[in-house]
């Protein structure tokens, strides 16, 4: 059983394991920092930190629907990437805990799943933004010289399992059995362009093995009808106690406070620093976030 919180506010995850697992195998895809370890920032961290919390009534998972909502340039799609290999490969099954009261994890392939990960858009501009750096986290890092990884131009082949970029339509989705989903910039997915139903089409394949998905919107614009609108009205519902998962939807969105003045530039600047947090040149602390960031389920120690 966990050890229990050492300081306010711990809570067993995942987490922990996920960061190592992504330090150690995969590496910066561009940039200055190009082929060093992947780092996550602070704010990244605690993403993860919370997405991989474990409840400790069922052992297994809390949150299997994760918003993580930015603006552009704040780094959602490396990020993801890093997290579409890790759930293809890495120790993101819960399994007990070890002696010390740390949450223990094992991958997807140990449970007999074919580790099918995807990474979805309405156009193939949207899942390059994700795929484009995946790649090369594969193809310059270490797990390049990995028995059964093969990184093609349109999947990547991973032991027993496989990851690959889709913008297809949603009836081809139909039946499909992956363990992991990226839903990139969901905030223009609408009923008009297939968004809608490809990503029913894929929450419900995703019910059949257990496994997530994470959405990265940028801001969506109130009574579009964006598959992003859903999720924060799903997300508003769970925190009133009216869905059944009390804590199945991570709803992970940060913006300007509400005094901000984008008509005065010093207050415009400011505001944009505050919602591009540790992406920006400034000081990134996690308490920083206070009341404008919408959270669930909790904060773990950094």
């Amino acid at each position: 059983m966990w050890r229990g919180p050492n300081e306010p506010g711990e809570f067993p995850t995942l987490g922990w394991l996920a960061l190592d697992w992504i330090e150690e195998w995969l590496v910066v895809p561009d940039g200055p920092l190009a082929g060093e370890p992947l780092i996550l920032t602070p704010e990244q961290a605690q993403f993860v930190l919370d997405f991989y919390r474990v409840d400790l009534a069922t052992g297994k998972r809390s949150v299997r629907r994760g918003v993580l909502s930015r603006p552009k340039g704040w780094g959602k799609s490396p990020l993801l990437a890093g997290l579409t290999v890790l759930e293809a490969m890495g120790p993101v099954v819960p399994d007990g805990f070890d002696a010390d009261g740390e949450p223990v994890g094992r991958p997807w392939v140990s449970l007999g799943f074919k580790a099918k990960a995807q990474i979805l858009g309405v156009s193939e501009d949207q899942t390059a933004n994700t795929w484009d750096p995946l790649l090369d986290m594969i193809r310059e890092g270490p797990l390049v010289n990995e028995p059964g990884v093969e990184a093609m131009e349109t999947f990547v082949n991973v032991p027993r399992g496989k990851i690959e970029a889709v913008s297809s339509s949603a009836t081809s989705r139909e039946g499909f059995r992956p363990i992991f989903a990226v839903f990139d910039q969901t905030e223009s997915w609408l009923a008009s362009n297939g968004g809608k139903k490809l990503a029913a089409a894929v929450r419900r394949n995703l019910t059949k093995t257990g496994g997530s998905s994470v959405e990265t919107p940028n801001s969506f614009r109130p009574g579009f009808d964006s598959v992003a609108e859903d999720s924060y009205k799903a997300w508003r519902l769970q925190q009133e106690g009216r869905l059944k998962n009390a804590s199945g939807i991570l709803f992970d969105h940060r913006e300007a406070p509400g005094g901000t003045d984008i008509t005065e530039r010093a207050s415009m600047i400011e505001g944009l620093r505050f919602a591009y947090g540790c992406s920006a040149d400034a000081p990134c602390l996690l308490a920083e976030r206070g009341d404008h960031a919408e959270h669930e389920p909790g904060w773990a120690q950094l």
